[in-house]
């Protein structure tokens, strides 16, 4: 009989050590938020902006009274193709290979001169001023000698070709494709490097499209027909978002840039 006790009190006492293990078991998984393997709920993404409108409903591709900035450009915006897949004509490669391969040869824009199209947008930045009053759109570059690009939104179709004087942004008339402003530009003078480093005629005839998706992206093309350079059209095409180096920057405003060409 004295076994007996003695037996039940050795179980008792070992119940009750068993449940004073277990409790900084559960103390340690409470503690760690929950089960082992168990995942923090997931973060929401952060809401895309949409780009400003007018009041009619027409995209905005610059600053608003809301939204107020400009489209700052870093080097490396690119969105040239690979020479080889270029169309070249055979004197248009070869003037190609030699800028390219030619130590101490830049571009006109270096010496502070214009540049039209594609090479229009570059550092540090350029803003898009639309005048709905006025219809036309102002393309406004940071850099080179301040420069200014018209597009007529009225209507208007380009000059004759053998009226217009040919000049370093060409004519330049618009229209809007849903929320795609499409400029049609003619009339390029040749002393500018206008596309990187690839050459261009006075024949050349340029299709530039720019849509705004969202506040913080802007989607740029441009397709360049010169039959005077090339065997038939191709397209350069960039974008400016929150991954790339170049941006939105919001709240910023044009500042001033003096072009100065430092060679002479």
């Amino acid at each position: 009989m004295e076994k007996w006790k003695k037996w039940k009190k050795w179980k008792k006492w070992k119940s009750k050590l068993k449940v004073q293990r277990a409790i900084p078991v559960v103390l340690v998984l409470t503690l760690v938020g929950g089960p082992i393997g168990a995942q923090a709920p997931a973060q929401k993404p952060a809401a895309t902006e949409p780009a400003p409108r007018w009041p009619d409903g027409r995209v905005n591709l610059g600053a608003s009274k809301d939204q107020k900035g400009y489209w700052e450009i870093r080097p490396g915006l690119g969105g040239f193709p690979r020479a080889a897949d270029v169309p070249f004509q055979d004197w248009s490669r070869a003037l190609y290979q030699y800028r390219t391969t030619t130590a101490d040869l830049y571009p006109p824009l270096v010496g502070c001169k214009p540049a039209g199209g594609p090479g229009f947008f570059n550092a540090p930045g350029f803003e898009i001023v639309d005048a709905p009053e006025l219809q036309r759109i102002f393309l406004l570059n940071i850099a080179g000698p301040h420069s200014w690009r018209v597009v007529y939104l009225d209507g208007r179709p380009h000059p004759p070709r053998e009226t217009l004087r040919p000049t370093y942004f060409g004519h330049s008339i618009g229209k809007w494709e849903g929320d795609t402003l499409v400029i049609d530009s003619i009339g390029f003078n040749e002393k500018q490097w206008l596309a990187g480093s690839f050459p261009h005629t006075e024949q050349l005839h340029l299709i530039e499209r720019i849509s705004r998706p969202n506040l913080r992206t802007l989607v740029y093309e441009a397709t360049i027909d010169d039959p005077g350079a090339y065997t038939k059209p191709w397209t350069v095409r960039w974008t400016i978002n929150e991954k790339s180096a170049s941006s939105w920057m919001a709240g910023g405003e044009m500042f001033e840039y003096i072009c100065q060409d430092s060679r002479e």
